[in-house]
Formats: C-alpha cells, sequence, structure tokens
C-alpha cells in the first residue's frame, strides 16, 4: 500500500486548483476569469498549516468574487477550506459549518431567479458535508491514536512480564543452588555436633549453625512454594553445559541445523553458573528459531584459561522485534551472565550474522590451580 506524503497532498491541492479555475471559467464562458478565480483557490495550498486564515481568505474572496463579477458561486475551495477548518475540533466543525452555512446563504440571496428550495439547499449542501466528513476523519484519528497508545501499552506489559517471568527463573534456579550448599554445610555442621563432646565449645558452635541452616532451608522452601505455584518442574534437576548435545539436538529436531563445537579441555563451573550458561546458550538458540532469517545455528564453547566463553550465531538479518533488537530474551540472558560475574553481548555481524556471546569466570580456587 503506498503511503502518500505531505507533498504528495500539496500536489494533489495544487492539480485540483488548476482544474477547478478552468473549469469554472469555462462554465462562465469566461477564459479571463481565470486570474480570478486562482485567487480565490490558490491559498487552498496553505490549508493544511493555517486553515482559519485559508478559510476566512476564501469565504471573503469568494463573497466578493461572486458580487462583484456578477458570476455564479463556485463553492469547491470553499468547502476544501471548511473541511481543513473543522478537521481540528468538535467546536471548530460546529463553528465553520454554522459560519459557511451564513456566508452561503447571503450569497444565494444575491442571485437572481432562485427557488425556495434551491436557497435552502445550496447553503447546506456547501457547509454541512465538509463538517460532517471531518468530525468522521477526526473521530477516525482520535480512534487510531487510542488504538496505538493501548497496543504500546500491551506490549510493554507482556514485555514486562516476560522478563519479571526470566528473572523468576533465575531466582529458582539460584535457589536449588544456594540450597543444595545450606544443605551440605547443615549435614556437615550435624556431624560435626555429634562427634564433639558436650561440654566441647565447638559442640554448641555446630549445634547452633545447624539450626540456622535448617531454619534458612525452611524459609527458602516456604519461599520458593509460594514463588512456585503448582509448577512441579522445580524439582527437576538443573541442566548444564554437559546437556548441551541434547539441546541442540532438540533445536535441530525443531528446523534449525545446528552444530555444536568445544573447545579447550573443560572445566567444571560453579552450579548457578553452569545452570547460567545452559540457559543463555538455550535463550539465545530459542531466539534463532523464531527470529532469524535463516534456519541454522553454530554453538561454540571455548574453555579459556580463566572462564568459559559461549558463542550462538546464525546467519542472515535478524528480525526487528526478536534476536535482532534488544527483545525480551536479551535482558534475562544479561541478568543471569552478570549475576554470576560474567558479561553478554547480542549484536549483528558485518556478514548479516547475528552473534550471542557470553563468558562466565570459574570459580576460584584455593592455590590457583584448576588443573
Amino acid at each position: 500500500m503506498i503511503e502518500l506524503r505531505p507533498w504528495h497532498w500539496v500536489a494533489l491541492d495544487a492539480v485540483a486548483i488548476v482544474l477547478l479555475a478552468v473549469i469554472a471559467a469555462d462554465g462562465d464562458h469566461e477564459p479571463a476569469l481565470i486570474p480570478a478565480l486562482l485567487l480565490v483557490t490558490a491559498p487552498i495550498l496553505l490549508r493544511r498549516r493555517y486553515p482559519v486564515p485559508v478559510l476566512i481568505w476564501t469565504n471573503a474572496v469568494t463573497y466578493l468574487y461572486v458580487l462583484e463579477l456578477d458570476t455564479t458561486m463556485q463553492a469547491a475551495a470553499w468547502m476544501l477550506a471548511s473541511y481543513s477548518a473543522a478537521v481540528r475540533s468538535r467546536r471548530a466543525a460546529v463553528v465553520t459549518g454554522f459560519a459557511t452555512w451564513l456566508l452561503a446563504q447571503a450569497i444565494v440571496l444575491t442571485q437572481d431567479g432562485m427557488t425556495p428550495l434551491q436557497l435552502v439547499a445550496v447553503p447546506l449542501i456547501v457547509a454541512v458535508p465538509p463538517c460532517v466528513l471531518a468530525e468522521t476523519v477526526r473521530q477516525r484519528r482520535v480512534w487510531m491514536t487510542a488504538f496505538a497508545e493501548q497496543q504500546r501499552r500491551r506490549a510493554e506489559a507482556e514485555a514486562e512480564g516476560r522478563l519479571v517471568a526470566e528473572r523468576l527463573t533465575i531466582a529458582r534456579e539460584l535457589h536449588d543452588v544456594v540450597a543444595h550448599g545450606v544443605t551440605l554445610m547443615t549435614v556437615q555442621a550435624g556431624i560435626a555436633r555429634l562427634r564433639s563432646a558436650p561440654d566441647d565449645p565447638l559442640h554448641e558452635v555446630m549445634n547452633t549453625i545447624e539450626q540456622t541452616g535448617r531454619l534458612s532451608l525452611e524459609e527458602m522452601r516456604r519461599l520458593m512454594s509460594v514463588l512456585r505455584g503448582d509448577d512441579t518442574d522445580g524439582l527437576a534437576p538443573q541442566p548444564g553445559l554437559a546437556d548441551l548435545g541434547d539441546l541442540v539436538a532438540a533445536a535441530s529436531a525443531a528446523g534449525l541445523r545446528t552444530e555444536l563445537m568445544i573447545h579447550g579441555s573443560p572445566v567444571a563451573l560453579a552450579a548457578g553458573a553452569d545452570v547460567a550458561a545452559y540457559r543463555i546458550v538455550q535463550e539465545a538458540l530459542t531466539n534463532a528459531v523464531k527470529h532469524a532469517a535463516t534456519r541454522s545455528a553454530t554453538v561454540e564453547i571455548a574453555h579459556e584459561a580463566d572462564g568459559v566463553r559461549m558463542r550462538v550465531t546464525n546467519p542472515g538479518p535478524a528480525a526487528a522485534d526478536g534476536a535482532g533488537a534488544e527483545g525480551q530474551g536479551i535482558p534475562g540472558m544479561r541478568d543471569r551472565a552478570h549475576l554470576h560475574g560474567g558479561t553478554l553481548t547480542a549484536r549483528p555481524e558485518p556478514q548479516d550474522t547475528w552473534r550471542v556471546e557470553a563468558w562466565l569466570p570459574y570459580p576460584a580456587v584455593p592455590g590457583g590451580s584448576r588443573r
């Protein structure tokens, strides 16, 4: 569908002005009237920027034109000016319609040979249609503006909902990791308490650690039961980088030809970072499935000296609302990376390629040796 620009409308007005002047002059059999008719119609070119002054000018010149040149009323330019003034607001439409009707009535009363029906009908034909059309167009514009605003608010609400859901998922995964660590500490504290003598100062310390750990676990379980609701998936083991083979196979089964490449000797990440790494790759592949222009992707996992670098690339320009823009998945991936001290970038590459790249550090190891 061709969208008309403002200068297109001005050009159409210019063509209409010339045609109206020529037709009106020919109808009066007076070609010499063309300059006078152009004086009436030419200001129509400015009707969108200065609607009220153009209406006043057109009305005044039309009135003088009819009285002084003793010719018939040419109402087309007059009606265009009335429409431009009336479309601004409902009050403008009422005032314009009434003023136009009064002037048209005054003009037709000066004409000889008018029947009573013409005396009534001609002013109404000149005044009413432009104002009715202007009100219809104005109402449609108001409706379209309201609809666009509603769509914008709905999109923002959906985006916020998806971001909250993503952060809730991160919170669930963090809970699982922390709960595992607290459980181990609680069990170790309980064993130390049982092995210590009752009069040993460490006995009471271990007992306090054990009880605090148990209370903390209960509070965490209570909190997550509220967050999870009826979601039973939280009890399933959380995936990590070791499960990327299954993830790549699932993406390929979904129609995205995916290649997995692993460089370097694998080093274990912290439990939470391992889950975050898997989720980042998963979200990047999901974006590629939904938004990429092509149906292929490459997943590269590089085990570097101080961390793991992940790259997910897919050739072809990405859609503006998905992987190719700051879509809803990208803030979630960035949150995951930052939570574990890492970084994430998502951007187009020169050869029509979209790349998501993340880096997560290895956990600190006493003595500085990991291998």
